[in-house]
């Protein structure tokens, strides 16, 4: 596996080209309903449907977060962007078991040493739409491993609106009690996990088709764009 080797001035740099060139030129709106509590470590669990999920989970990390994070991508993702593991990304190869304890192993030394870890349990990419959302076992095996830590489900939903560019709703869960996962099995753990990630997504939905969007706050104004220029042209925007 690619360890990771954080550079804090390379991470302080990178985070101003993600949010600014990035984020800032690319979405309408960016918007979080739930927070981090003051936990010295976390394990995060994050739905995995979009080329952005893991720029905007480091944003996450650099702005919101109260913990010391590290993040799990893919080996072929490290190998391509290895710039990554200087932000605090380290690898696992899900077509080698050998490779998947090893990062299961380096994954929980973070933990047990008040890091927080994040990881998309899906394994790969999928539709956002998608279900089953299909776990794979390894976030429940972190989090019986681990049993102290807080696990944080976070959801990120991708919708197109009025304006030409897309909105992102994030939305952060209350951290799973520990004592719902103990004395489970490890596939008990991962059906639960799951069934909690689709709950809140399917409430997400909602909330966005209906615009109940009581709880949400803006957490990034994105640039102006075409949509906006051709408001302000026509007088229907200031």
């Amino acid at each position: 596996m690619i360890k990771a080797k954080k550079d804090q001035i390379f991470s302080r740099a990178f985070h101003l080209y993600n949010t600014y060139w990035l984020l800032k030129r690319s979405f309408s709106t960016i918007y979080l309903k739930g927070s981090f509590n003051q936990d010295s470590s976390a394990l995060v669990l994050v739905n995995h449907s979009s080329w952005w999920d893991g720029l905007v989970t480091f944003y996450l990390t650099e702005t919101i977060c109260p913990f010391d994070s590290y993040a799990m991508m893919s080996e072929e993702g490290m190998k391509k962007f290895p710039f990554f593991r200087r932000i605090g990304a380290f690898s696992v190869n899900a077509a080698s078991s050998r490779s998947v304890i090893e990062t299961l192993h380096y994954s929980t030394n973070l933990l047990a040493n008040q890091k927080a870890v994040w990881m998309f349990p899906q394994g790969a990419e999928q539709p956002l739409e998608k279900r089953p959302l299909e776990f794979q076992s390894g976030s429940a095996y972190l989090s019986l491993k681990v049993p102290s830590t807080p696990v944080y489900i976070v959801t990120y939903y991708y919708t197109m609106s009025h304006e030409q560019k897309p909105r992102l709703y994030i939305e952060i869960s209350s951290p799973i009690d520990p004592a719902d996962l103990s004395n489970q099995t490890r596939q008990d753990v991962t059906t639960m996990l799951e069934t909690k990630m689709t709950h809140q997504l399917e409430q997400q939905r909602t909330s966005i088709a209906t615009s109940s969007l009581s709880g949400y706050s803006e957490l990034l104004s994105g640039n102006r764009s075409v949509s906006d220029w051709f408001g302000f042209l026509s007088g229907s925007k200031k």
